[in-house]
């Protein structure tokens, strides 16, 4: 229950405001983005894969979905190197 909160507070004071902006200046869409590519942002989120798990540690691939142009994402599972980058 806590939990719930706490992650709701989160998305209103973080995600409502880029929401917003997103519905008032949209991204373009461009052909590359129907292909899959390496999702690398500087913080990593938690999504929804096509599988229909979340995303944990790993590579994030995502390409948009021609039907509702709405982002999907797949991940491949984290190598003993990148784990040992994370560590040290």
């Amino acid at each position: 229950m806590i939990n719930e909160i706490a992650n709701l507070y989160c998305w209103l004071w973080a995600g409502l405001p880029f929401e917003l902006f997103r519905k008032l200046f949209p991204e373009p869409i461009k052909a590359g983005d129907y292909r899959w590519s390496k999702y690398d942002p500087l913080f990593q989120p938690k999504v929804r894969l096509v599988d229909g798990t979340w995303s944990g540690s790993g590579t994030l691939w995502r390409r948009r979905r021609r039907e509702d142009n709405r982002w999907e994402y797949q991940q491949d599972p984290e190598t003993l190197q990148e784990s040992m980058d994370r560590v040290i």
